[in-house]
This record gives structure tokens, C-alpha cells and sequence, in this order.
């Protein structure tokens, strides 16, 4: 999963606090210091003491922008108070320019810094604000005290200083922004891809992901439901899933749309749209929406739903190439997603039959007997054989045996319940778990796969109940027990072997949803020297 610290770490590249954020002293250092050589070289060569401690001054105001910069809680204060210090330095710049002589002097220049500083670290407000502070401040003088100090001659160089200010730093900004998106995006990748590689499932990330590299308000996957649905599968945290759900039969919405004809849709008035689903916007508080279909080899596997708090002509277009590279690691997700289940299945499947396999057998009845033990329900289990298998794969081919297994294991799988186990156990012989039901209510039971066995063959099943001491070894060797006496006795029949007396007790109510309570079952013996019982008649 992607952590926490690493989205807020993330987040962080595109929101810095220059003077709040660690590594403030390292970032005012270089401006500090030019301001600092300019006072020193004035101080070398001024020689009238008003000038000289007008400078001193300005040195000492230039030692202080660090010291501000470590002990002022910049943390607690709003994020426009941090533009103070940079804006506050045009009022020392036009200090020294005063004392030093008007316009004539080389301090002009130093007006560049806040620029330059807001440029890097500010908001577009707060370098709007400060190209007007510098026009303030150089033109200022030139209109209210004029020559001598501020010639006319001077108007060149302060407007052209004004216009490089005012067409130089947006772009600059722009320019820095860019580079802070592409820090947060490559970061989102990698989260992604330490998402991917981590087992879980990956589209919670992936939705946070493209939320983050798009400054959206929530992100949500929908994907196709076997019903025809679409439905949300994963989305940002507080969004009510359960509620997104689409029917593109009956309900208007661009998310149908983009699965349709797997094109991008921007809806930048969600609320005014036709296109957009009423429903969704009144759970997620879009303003506008962006749909960006999932595509695997070629067909739609899902939709990418990106929704934004306010509305905007368009999406940027890093932001538009960010959602396709979330949209294509989404795709990638769902192939994975779908390999593992595929491997999961077919390491816990049995090939040929489709049947639990031995080690998926091997787990599901120790989970069965812990349940038995920890609820007092009973547990049955039975071993099912194929008669005469061998003589029928000489007979008709193994393909035909392998087609007959096929077919056994879908016609069992047709009389038990749900919650019911059906494993091969090796060759033509099953293994068969029967929670919550007891011996004779699985002798009822076993009684009707007897009738359901394909291509006129016969089984032969043994029966027995779990013992609370039963381990999986005792209960499947009692099975086995079971079912070589109704081999031994002809065959096509039902043999059972009664459950200590320590057995969990029966149920009052019905074990079977197929079977009522009073069903006709024979009675079983009971008792720690129970023996096999044959009054189960055998079919055929």
C-alpha cells in the first residue's frame, strides 16, 4: 500500500513552505549573501556618516532574514505571511537608494531578489504582488522627489527593470512549478510500482495516485459487473462505494459512455451536463469530472472516473498524460489481479475435474474441524470411488475417463450445498466435507448421489461423523474404512462408520437445506465400539 508519510511526502514537493519547511536557512543563504557583499562594498567606499549608518543598518536588516527565518513559528502563521520578509526587503533597497544618492547608485538591481525568491517559493498572488512593490518602489521616488536624485534619465532603466520583473518571473514560476509536477509525478509512479509489486490490491493506490497528479477531489475505478453493471471496485477513502453502482440500460451517465466508446470525456459543468450521472455527482460533490476508459488488449476493462472541486476549462495536459499512465498501470493492475486468481485457482484445483485438490483439501478440513470443535456442530465427511474405473478407461479410452471423472464431479457438485467440499482425493476416488450435518442426514444425502452418477456407472461412498479428538488422519482413515466395506459388499452402496461418542452433537434443526428434519434416515449405532453398518441398501 502507499503509505501515508509517503503521499504527504509527495504532496509536499508541490505545496513548500520556504521559510516553514526544513532546509529554509540553506534556501535564503545565497539571496542573504548578495545583499550582504552589496552592503559591504558601499560600507568600503562611503565616507559621510549618515550614509555609513544607513547601511550598517541594512546590514544588520540582511542578518536578520535568517534569524526571523529560525525562531518566527512560520509553521503556525498563514502562508501569505511567509511573502513579508522578501516584499520588506524593497523598503531597504529604497533606504539605501535614498542614503546613497538617488537613482544613480548600483542598488538597483538588489530589487531583483524578492523576484527572483517569490518566483521560486511563492504563489502567483504573492509575485504579482511583489512586481508591484518593486514599481512602487523604484518609480515612486522618481514621481515625488524627482531630480536631482531621480533625473528623468532614470525613467529608462526603472521601466525597463519593471517590465524584466513583470515578464520574466511568471515564466520563471511556471517553469519551477513544472519541475516541482514532475517530482510528485515520478514519485506517484513509484508508489504505484511499489504498490503493484507489494500482492494486495493495488487500485485503492492507483486511485490515490491519480488523485494526487491531478490535484483531484476523488478518484474512482468502475469496473463491469457479471450482471452488466458498472460498479465502483475501489476509490478514495470516504466515498460511499456501495451507492456506485450504473446501469447503462436505464441511466444516463458518461461513465457508460467512455466504457462504450472507450474515449476520453471531460465534463467541466457536471452539474449543468446532461451527460453526467445526477446520482454520482450528488455523492462525490464534483464540480467537474474526468472519464478515462481502461483498456486491455484492445477491449474496456474498466473506467477511471477523476473528479475536481472546481471547474475548469480543461485539464492540464501533464495531468491528462499522468491519468493515461495511471489508466495503463490500471489495466496492467487488473491482468495481474486477474493471473494471481488464475494461479490461486489452479494451485488449489484439480486440472482434470475442476475439484478441490489434495492440499486445498488438506486446508479446508482443518478449517472445518476447528469450526466443529469451536461451534458443536457436526462434521461429515466422505470418500467417494468410482466401481470398476480401470475396466471403463480400457473399455471406452481415457478420454472417456477423464470426460466420466468431469462429469462426476459437476453432477456431486449438483446435490450438495454451497458451503459443501468436494476434493479428488487421488485417481477415481473424492473426498466430500459436509459441514453442519450429521451422519444420517448424509446418508440421505449420499443416498441421492448414488442415482446421479453419469454414463451408467455406480459409486461406492463411505460415510463418518468427526470425533472432537479426530484429527484429519483418524477421520479420513475412518472414511477409508467406510468405503472398503461397501466395496466389499458389492459395490453402488453406502457404508458408514459411526463418530465416537465424544462426536459434537446434532443439531435440532435441519443440517441439510435440501432435506427436512424428519427425513427418512436410518439409524445409526453409536458408541466407542460401533461397527460398520450396512443397512443402507445399495442402488441398482
Amino acid at each position: 500500500m502507499i503509505q501515508r508519510d509517503e503521499l504527504t511526502t509527495v504532496r509536499g514537493a508541490t505545496t513548500l513552505r520556504p521559510l516553514s519547511d526544513p532546509g529554509a536557512l540553506r534556501r535564503g543563504a545565497p539571496f542573504v549573501a548578495v545583499a550582504l557583499v552589496a552592503v559591504l562594498l558601499e560600507l568600503s567606499t562611503v565616507t559621510e556618516s549618515a550614509s555609513r549608518l544607513v547601511l550598517v543598518a541594512a546590514g544588520v536588516s540582511m542578518l536578520l532574514v535568517p534569524l526571523a527565518a529560525v525562531i518566527v513559528p512560520w509553521g503556525r502563521l498563514p502562508a501569505w505571511c511567509e511573502a513579508a520578509l522578501p516584499i520588506g526587503f524593497f523598503v531597504v533597497v529604497a533606504l539605501m537608494r535614498q542614503a546613497r544618492g538617488g537613482a544613480a547608485v548600483g542598488y538597483t538591481p538588489l530589487v531583483m531578489l524578492p523576484i527572483i525568491w517569490l518566483a521560486l517559493y511563492g504563489s502567483r498572488r504573492q509575485l504579482a504582488l511583489a512586481v508591484a512593490a518593486m514599481a512602487v518602489i523604484l518609480m515612486g521616488p522618481m514621481i515625488l522627489i524627482g531630480p536631482p536624485l531621480y533625473p528623468a534619465s532614470a525613467w529608462t532603466t526603472t521601466v525597463v527593470s519593471v517590465v524584466v520583473a513583470m515578464f520574466a518571473g511568471p515564466p520563471m514560476q511556471m517553469l519551477v512549478e513544472q519541475s516541482r509536477q514532475r517530482t510528485v509525478d515520478v514519485a506517484a509512479l513509484g508508489a504505484i510500482t511499489r504498490s503493484l509489486t507489494a500482492g494486495s490490491d493495488p487500485r485503492p493506490d492507483l486511485c490515490a495516485a491519480a488523485r494526487l497528479v491531478t490535484g483531484a477531489r476523488f478518484a474512482v475505478i468502475f469496473e463491469r459487473s457479471p450482471d452488466g453493471e458498472l460498479v465502483a471496485t475501489a476509490g478514495t477513502p470516504g466515498l460511499d462505494l456501495e451507492q456506485m453502482r450504473i446501469d447503462s440500460r436505464t441511466e444516463t451517465s458518461a461513465t457508460a459512455e467512455a466504457w462504450r466508446r472507450g474515449t476520453r470525456i471531460y465534463l467541466a459543468d457536471a452539474a449543468r451536463d446532461p451527460r453526467a450521472s445526477a446520482r454520482l455527482t450528488e455523492l462525490t460533490g464534483a464540480v467537474a469530472v474526468l472519464f478515462e476508459p481502461v483498456t486491455r488488449d484492445g477491449c474496456r476493462s474498466a473506467v477511471l472516473v477523476v473528479g475536481f472541486s472546481r471547474s475548469r476549462a480543461r485539464v492540464p495536459e501533464h495531468a491528462l498524460y499522468m491519468v493515461e499512465l495511471v489508466a495503463a498501470e490500471i489495466a496492467a493492475a487488473l491482468d495481474r489481479a486477474d493471473l494471481v486468481a488464475l494461479l490461486a485457482a489452479q494451485a488449489r484445483t484439480d486440472a482434470l475435474t475442476g475439484a478441490a485438490n489434495r492440499r486445498s483439501w488438506d486446508e479446508e478440513l482443518d478449517r472445518e474441524l476447528a469450526r466443529a470443535r469451536r461451534t458443536g456442530e457436526p462434521l461429515t465427511i466422505a470418500l467417494v470411488d468410482m466401481d470398476r474405473f480401470k475396466a471403463y478407461n480400457d473399455t471406452y479410452g481415457h478420454t472417456a475417463g477423464d470426460e466420466l471423472l468431469r462429469g462426476l464431479v459437476t453432477a456431486l457438485h449438483g446435490e450438495l450445498r454451497t458451503g459443501d467440499i468436494v476434493a479428488r482425493w487421488g485417481g477415481e476416488e473424492f473426498a466430500l466435507a459436509l459441514p453442519a450435518c450429521d451422519l444420517d442426514h448424509a446418508a440421505v444425502i449420499a443416498s441421492r448421489l448414488l442415482r446421479v452418477v453419469p454414463g451408467a456407472q455406480t459409486i461406492s461412498i463411505g460415510l463418518t461423523q468427526a470425533g472432537l479428538e479426530d484429527s484429519p488422519r483418524t477421520l479420513i482413515g475412518r472414511a477409508d474404512r467406510a468405503l472398503y466395506a461397501a466395496k466389499d459388499r458389492g459395490r453402488n452402496q453406502i457404508s458408514t462408520l459411526p463418530a465416537p461418542s465424544s462426536a459434537p452433537a446434532s443439531s435440532p434443526g435441519p443440517t441439510n437445506p435440501r432435506e427436512p428434519r424428519d427425513a427418512a434416515a436410518p439409524q445409526r449405532a453409536a458408541g466407542p465400539d460401533a461397527r460398520l453398518t450396512d443397512d443402507v441398501p445399495s442402488l441398482g
